[in-house]
């Protein structure tokens, strides 16, 4: 198996021994209750499986039950469960291509014997590991390595299409204290930064720097993790991670602000984020990314956006307060259907790939939703050999920098992503680091400004009357506002109250009772999904007579 990320007609496509696949894959927690069956029917080939190096919660917060028995929990390594997920899916999959989703926690028992190398803080018994800490990131690799090596040895080498790394809490590189990853190795490793860098020892300056120095170590560990599991695989798999919700987990201590530092590493091929969690993702409102997706395109990365999409059959998993509360379940079926249509047609206008996380199992045991996903499955095959480049004419900027200053409006992301959802026509976004390599191709520009950066400022200075900048002053500006704006400089809008239009070269998504759209002359739309509100258009150009 070669596997790599190649432009196909326009966006980072992943290919599996140079041919394209559709950006399409399903994954479930308990594989004890796992859909394989379905998805193959349906004609997916692309799966993730869970992989677990100890047997501790996913969730320090929560304090989710272990899922599953770690391969390291005893001294002599228990790789039976990972054969039997594999087994299980190229049983009703032969051809299937499988990326272990690999959760590089430690066993406990590590983390206690180890207490220098852990946070200074903790939720349960024992604290545990610190992103800072070298003698933990020697474990970690020396654990992935064997675990690689036994898959590469296995009966499924060539099913195996890449590797997901994933760790700290959530499995998403949240730290585990909550706090930044905070304790004795990070200290030390900070005043070795301090110095090195001049920052003085307190204040304003020394406070920002700390705390971003906290994603700074996290996007190093990633990067660290990446390049030696692209060495131990000679370089012929893709690797990719969880990190990067800038635009979602705005407080510095998330660990998630060094997004910029991975668009540059080599050995980082794919990057990974749920949908938006905003306002528990009712149907009807755009359900944005987490990340700037348009600046993991712009530097060859896939994204994958985890599409852990509730639906009427979605249950608790357990007892807990954490997973009784309404994110965790779904609408009624007629809406749900709508939310997979949208899930669905935003990763396909945005040129991305998508996987479903059946998290429980059970969630998509409907014929109605598997015949939804058949239906999108084969639009996404069909996409491959379409034009997949975006039709945005206006750009939105984020400075990740942003979050680490005192003051910042943590909030502002979460009301201006609503509101650039519903102005009714699509939008691209990047990390303010990319501005003047894309700023020809737009028509307007917004920055997001939670706090002011030297980045900001000068992109803003630059575009003019082309731009707005949106601070804590503006930021209950109007989708109707933005509207008129945006049309006043020539941007076309598709919807004049539409709450979701996303468009492609190639697609036009949207949700609204009210159909009607502002076609422009010499294109022509032939609708090929519809649920409830929403309507998925193919885009076609008509020939002059």
């Amino acid at each position: 198996m070669y596997s790599s990320i190649k432009n196909i007609n326009g966006v980072p496509t992943l290919c599996a021994n140079g041919s394209p696949l559709p950006g399409f894959a399903y994954i479930t927690y308990r594989t004890n209750n796992a859909r394989y069956e379905d998805f193959a029917k349906i004609g997916c080939s692309l799966y993730s499986v869970p992989v677990f190096f100890g047997s501790q919660t996913i969730n320090e917060v929560s304090r989710f039950p272990s899922i599953a028995p770690g391969i390291f929990d005893t001294d002599t390594p228990d790789f039976s469960i990972f054969d039997r997920d594999m087994e299980k899916i190229c049983a009703v999959c032969p051809d299937a291509y499988i990326f272990p989703r690999i959760n590089m926690s430690l066993p406990e028992k590590w983390e206690n014997d180890h207490p220098d190398e852990c946070c200074d803080s903790g939720f349960t018994s024992h604290r545990r590991a610190c992103f800072s800490s070298d003698a933990w990131a020697a474990e970690t690799k020396r654990l992935l390595g064997l675990f690689i090596d036994h898959a590469a040895a296995s009966p499924y080498r060539e099913n195996i299409v890449g590797y997901q790394l994933a760790g700290g809490n959530t499995e998403e590189w949240f730290s585990f204290d909550q706090k930044g990853s905070l304790g004795k190795r990070f200290y030390e490793k900070f005043e070795a930064y301090r110095k090195k860098n001049r920052i003085p020892e307190s204040g304003e300056i020394h406070d920002e720097e700390l705390r971003r120095f906290s994603s700074v170590v996290t996007a190093e560990r990633i990067m660290e993790f990446a390049a030696f599991a692209k060495e131990r695989t000679n370089r012929r798999l893709v690797i990719g991670s969880f990190y990067g919700y800038t635009l979602e987990c705005t407080d510095p201590v998330s660990c998630h602000h060094a997004l910029g530092m991975i668009l540059d590493c080599p050995d980082i091929d794919f990057i990974c984020s749920p949908v938006s969690y905003a306002d528990n993702r009712p149907a009807g409102i755009d359900h944005a990314c987490m990340l700037p997706v348009d600046s993991l395109k712009a530097h060859g990365k896939l994204y994958f956006a985890e599409n852990d999409t509730r639906t009427h059959l979605s249950k608790a998993p357990n007892e807990l307060p954490h997973y009784n509360n309404p994110i965790w379940f779904g609408p009624e079926p007629e809406q749900s259907r709508e939310i997979i249509a949208s899930h669905f047609a935003r990763a396909l206008t945005h040129g991305h790939a998508m996987w479903w996380f059946d998290m429980w199992g059970g969630w998509y045991a409907d014929a109605e939703y598997m015949k939804l996903l058949g239906d999108c499955l084969e639009i996404c095959r069909d996409s491959l050999t379409k034009d997949r480049t975006s039709l945005s004419e206006v750009a939105v900027f984020a400075d990740e920098t942003a979050y680490s200053k005192e003051g910042c409006d943590r909030q502002l992301n979460y009301q201006i992503r609503k509101t650039l959802g519903a102005v009714g026509t699509p939008y691209d976004i990047y990390l303010i680091d990319d501005y003047e390599a894309v700023r020809e191709k737009y028509k307007f520009f917004v920055f997001l400004c939670p706090a002011g950066t030297s980045a900001l400022d000068k992109a803003i200075s630059d575009a003019g009357e082309k731009g707005i900048a949106i601070d804590r002053n503006n930021r209950s500006v109007t989708p109707g506002e933005l509207r008129a704006i945006f049309r006043s400089h020539g941007v076309h809008i598709w919807h004049d109250s539409a709450p979701i239009v996303y468009a492609s070269s190639s697609y036009l998504f949207v949700d609204s009772e009210d159909q009607t759209l502002n076609v422009p002359e010499g294109i022509g739309l032939t609708k090929i999904l519809s649920e409830r509100n929403a309507a998925l258009y193919e885009i076609r150009r008509k020939r002059p007579d």
